[in-house]
């Protein structure tokens, strides 16, 4: 399997997720088609955008290169197990340690084992994330995220 092979299946199967998402707002209930099914909707929506944009300029820079290069997965094995290993304990640490404990965790760890090593970049980044997501989804969304169990 190419590279581009790849490449256009992912994006093909995001981009029928993305009609399957939208598709599947139709059966929300009436009360909520105006905000939950409405977001929904917007992902969807963007998700496909995304999608076209990408598949345009992906058949554009194709034109430009034409490589077929084969697919490597394993360029960085280490960096991917690592990672996946760090996504499952993410996951499993929100009962006991809350979103934003968890992620102020995950976020740094995974930013050095992808390979960012600026201290202040990582931080700078941690943070915002973190303030970005508490005043999007807690303040103006009203969103409850897991909550810590660490401290009662």
């Amino acid at each position: 399997m190419t590279k581009r092979f790849a490449e256009l299946l992912l994006l093909g199967g995001f981009l029928v997720l993305a009609v399957l998402l939208y598709n599947s707002t139709a059966a929300y209930p009436k009360f909520v088609q105006g905000s939950t099914a409405a977001y929904v909707r917007f992902l969807a929506i963007c998700l496909g955008i995304l999608c076209l944009f990408e598949l345009f300029f992906s058949s554009k820079n194709k034109k430009e290169n034409g490589q077929k290069a084969p697919l490597n997965m394993a360029d960085a094995p280490r960096r991917f197990w690592g990672l996946c290993i760090l996504l499952f304990i993410y996951a499993a640490s929100f009962e006991f340690l809350g979103f934003y404990l968890a992620s102020a965790i995950f976020l740094p760890t995974t930013m050095f084992l992808l390979g960012a090593r600026k201290p202040v970049s990582i931080t700078l980044t941690t943070v915002s994330i973190l303030l970005f997501v508490y005043l999007v989804f807690e303040k103006l969304l009203g969103v409850f995220l897991p909550t810590s169990s660490l401290f009662g």
